[in-house]
């Protein structure tokens, strides 16, 4: 037992529910680390969500995706938008 380790307790094991490979966490991380560096403005979480989607969906699956959002309002449009934007949608079906 190492001086960082404590008795019962176990070590924090970081999150992985892709299933990468140490090598694809590296190549994640770098990845992200260029994301940031040409991209500042964009938030670290949607960085990674958006490696996390390219790298384990079709083009597709992708595809279909962002004709949904492009297509239907999201949940708090209303009230972010400040104008009916659910019978504006229907009234274009």
């Amino acid at each position: 037992m190492t001086t960082l380790e404590v008795k019962d307790i176990p070590r924090h094991k970081e999150d992985n529910p892709f299933g990468y490979t140490d090598e694809q966490k590296d190549a994640k991380r770098l990845a992200l680390k260029t994301m940031k560096e040409l991209y500042p403005e964009v938030n670290e979480y949607y960085a990674e969500l958006v490696y996390d989607m390219v790298m384990n969906k079709t083009q597709e699956e992708i595809d279909a995706i962002k004709e949904k959002v492009e297509s239907t309002p999201f949940k708090y449009a209303d009230q972010v938008l400040g104008e009916d934007v659910s019978s504006s949608h229907s009234s274009t079906e």
